[in-house]
């Protein structure tokens, strides 16, 4: 197997992070090995950028890590391990939470015409299971299952909050996902591999204590209780709302060599 790792940076990787792929192992049977970085301000050209430079080295696994991340040292492995028992299965992705430590990355039911739309799956502590997206904080993609595609790879949501007076670039990973399965393949969250999500501003690692097995086996979704946020059961039968208004906006790619 031809494994590239890529690596979308802002240009200061957090030191857990390095710690961490210090002690990466590579996936079982890696024959070539090779790994790029790219930095930036705009994630999803920088993720189309790895990805493109990874198929013209002929890679058969594209690994994708934020450098927030903290690893485990068999990530990888178990993330390609899990493509190779799955030939459906375009993207695996390891389980990881949100900075705040409040949800795990990872949904069903999403839309991109509603992004408040979906829930989080249910999985156990182990078993890799399909869903409609992953987030991209460290996951695996088989090569041969996006070559086909148009580029570029990535679009993305600016998601703008008028009141808080916020914007953020987001949601590539989920439209990502969502396309690799428009072309008939599978996306699956691998539960049994485990990364922290760095907090700079905290200096601290999320999640403080992972959710046991009996907890995340239900569908839940995040509410907003006054100035907090918790995880509740996800109930289809509740009726749902969304304030949001989609407005399109061109961007231009001005490539140079």
């Amino acid at each position: 197997m031809r494994f590239y790792l890529g690596v979308p940076t802002g240009g200061s990787p957090a030191a857990p992070f390095v710690e961490s792929l210090s002690h990466i192992v590579l996936p079982s049977g890696t024959i070539a090995f090779e790994r790029g970085i790219v930095t930036g301000n705009f994630v999803p050209a920088q993720r189309d950028v790895l990805l493109e430079r990874a198929l013209e080295w002929n890679a058969d696994v594209v690994a994708m890590c934020d450098d927030d991340m903290v690893v485990p040292p068999d990530g990888f492995a178990a993330l390609c391990a899990a493509l190779e028992a799955d030939a459906s299965a375009a993207i695996a992705g390891a389980l990881y939470y949100s900075r705040d430590g409040l949800r795990p990355l990872v949904v069903d039911g999403w839309n991109d015409r509603d992004t408040r739309a979906g829930w989080i799956p249910a999985f156990d502590d182990r078993t890799p299971v399909a869903v409609d997206g992953v987030g991209f904080g460290c996951v695996a993609i088989r090569a041969s299952a996006v070559r086909e595609l148009e580029r570029p790879f990535f679009s993305s949501h600016v998601y703008v909050e008028r009141t808080a007076g916020r914007v953020r670039v987001c949601n590539e990973d989920y439209l990502f996902c969502a396309r690799v399965r428009e072309a008939g393949n599978s996306v699956l969250l691998h539960p049994g591999v485990r990364c922290g999500h760095y907090d700079r501003a905290s200096n601290a690692v999320a999640p403080k204590f992972w959710e046991p097995p009996d907890t995340t086996s239900q569908r839940r979704i995040l509410v907003r209780e006054g100035e907090s946020y918790r995880l509740v059961p996800f109930d289809a039968e509740a009726p749902h709302e969304s304030d949001e208004r989609h407005v399109r906006a061109a961007v231009t790619y001005v490539e140079v060599p």
